[in-house]
């Protein structure tokens, strides 16, 4: 037996003005027919209209109310058509789960981008502009409900953004998506453009050494606290003066100080999380205006470093138990964090944040990543954020150098 169709789902399209949603509703009240789903879009003066109807409980037969609706479109110099659903079909076609894929390119990222998403049987949703006077920045929602592997998307996905040199993020469609109010940057190479512990090494003449542990660290053949520890033992004796040098050369990310400015008079908490060292930390947290500022507190005596590293060292896990501190004390829930580093010693924090964002950074990193950013191009968080092209003011994505 034929199961019974009693959900239509109209689409009408065509050239738009003002009251067309006004008068196709009213036709449905007139009927006593319910909306189950709606959606509408205007790209350009051309309309694309959607809704599912439940005529389970209609005034007038299914036939009466489709051939109102067909008039009213024809009126208004517009297409309609339509398809019929049984409550199954509806409920199926309900069941998904959504994530938003939100890409900075061109035509070219989107067909790469489409293909493998078809591929991985990914269905697009929605397609959304997020500019207004170019197609710069695009919101796509996907149903990967059908999706075999979705790690093996996300990591097929980020390789193409890097082929195409463009900014991506993925992200579950979820209440706190566009809800964040908490901002953790790391500071080395991150919010600064620079490393520090680099920069001392060349004052204090042991560059070679520093850069041979450091290596060693980046192979894992040392932890980070091990590391560390060597790396200052070998920064004894550099004076204060010099430090005092590299802080006042310090160089920020190319953006790093619009895109604080920017969350800051939107209301969001920023601060620093590094593993680093305080000097800089402190400085910067002054500068910027930040909320606070953890970072590894070098030993000073009479002016000079002593080679040691005061309290607990600022490590991978202690950088994830830091965000987890702060959340609490800013009464902010962890889908709400949003986290931004580029190293091994971020993977921990940008896993723990409800968005972890891999600056400039490397494939191990971008595995604990909801998004991967490119070097310089600090200012496409704020579309990621949810925030309006009127919020930014002038400092939009569509002015970005290619």
């Amino acid at each position: 037996m034929d199961e019974k169709k009693d959900f239509v789902l109209v689409t009408v399209s065509g050239p738009d003005r003002p009251g067309i949603t006004a008068a196709f509703s009213r036709i449905l009240v007139e009927n006593q027919v319910e909306i189950v789903d709606i959606e509408q879009a205007s790209l350009q003066d051309f309309l694309g209209l959607s809704f599912l109807l439940d005529m389970s409980g209609a005034k007038q037969s299914k036939d009466g109310v489709l051939k109102d609706l067909l008039f009213e479109a024809s009126r208004l110099g517009l297409t309609l058509n339509f398809r019929l659903y049984s409550e199954q079909e509806v409920k199926a076609r309900n069941s998904k789960n959504l994530f938003v894929l939100t890409y900075f390119g061109d035509t070219r990222a989107l067909a790469e981008i489409s293909n493998i998403l078809g591929e991985e049987n990914a269905n697009i949703e929605m397609i959304t502009n997020l500019t207004r006077h170019c197609a710069s920045c695009v919101e796509l929602t996907i149903d990967v409900k059908d999706v075999q592997n979705l790690s093996r998307l996300k990591e097929r996905v980020i390789a193409s953004s890097h082929k195409l040199n463009i900014d991506l993020s993925l992200q579950k469609m979820e209440a706190y998506r566009k809800n964040k109010r908490l901002v953790f940057f790391d500071m080395d190479s991150t919010l600064v453009d620079m490393e520090m512990i680099n920069e001392m090494a060349q004052r204090a003449g042991v560059f070679k050494e520093v850069s041979r542990i450091t290596e060693k660290a980046m192979r894992g053949d040392i932890d980070f606290e091990e590391s560390l520890t060597q790396r200052v033992a070998l920064l004894k004796g550099l004076r204060v003066e010099e430090l005092e040098k590299i802080r006042n050369e310090m160089k920020l990310s190319e953006g790093a100080e619009d895109l604080v400015s920017t969350l800051k008079n939107l209301g969001f908490r920023v601060g620093l999380v590094s593993g680093g060292f305080d000097y800089f930390s402190d400085f910067l947290k002054e500068k910027l205006g930040l909320d606070f500022a953890y970072a590894n507190q070098l030993e000073i005596k009479n002016g000079s470093l002593t080679g040691k590293v005061l309290g607990r060292i600022v490590d991978n896990t202690y950088k994830a138990k830091i965000v987890n501190m702060v959340s609490e004390e800013e009464g902010v829930l962890l889908d709400q964090t949003v986290a931004i580093g580029d190293g091994a010693n971020d993977v921990l924090m940008l896993g723990q944040a409800g968005l972890g964002i891999a600056y400039n950074a490397k494939e191990r990193l971008e595995r604990a990543a909801s998004m991967s950013l490119g070097r310089a191009r600090l200012r496409n968080i704020l579309y990621i954020l949810g925030i309006s092209e009127e919020e930014m003011g002038s400092w939009s994505v569509c002015e970005a150098p290619a």
